[in-house]
């Protein structure tokens, strides 16, 4: 794949990553959002800056149809969904400790829910990518 192609797919997803869950975390929020909301969109930078290294890897075996991608992006993108619901619970260690651990499973299991649904738009939106910049 091209070297021009392949930086202009990230920089596709990286923007479109960033805007779409900061409008979808705006569109949730107080009006006007408050100050901690900050807090969330450094999370959602992090976050991006993660994908920005895992689509230098995860592009070429895209563009090669390397077996099973789908479902390692998959698991890849639980472990991410794992890994920021302990530290949104850790981050907030003292609301939660009022919490049951039911209440806390669930709110795993909701983020890692929400990782895999974007997880599986992120392999579905690199293909159309790939396919719109192959063509061009």
């Amino acid at each position: 794949m091209d070297d021009k192609i392949s930086k202009m797919i990230i920089i596709i997803n990286v923007g479109t990553f960033f805007l779409g869950w900061n409008i979808i975390f705006l569109a949730g929020a107080d009006k006007p959002p408050p100050i901690g909301f900050l807090w969330l969109v450094c999370l959602v930078l992090l976050l991006d800056i993660a994908q920005f290294f895992y689509l230098k890897r995860f592009l070429p075996r895209l563009h090669t149809k390397s077996k099973g991608l789908f479902f390692i992006n998959l698991f890849y993108f639980f472990f991410a969904g794992l890994i920021v619901g302990v530290i949104t619970i850790l981050a907030r260690i003292n609301i939660m400790s009022g919490l049951q651990l039911s209440d806390i499973f669930i709110w795993i299991v909701l983020i890692i829910s929400a990782s895999l649904v974007n997880g599986a738009f992120f392999y579905a939106f690199n293909i159309v990518l790939l396919k719109k910049y192959k063509n061009s």
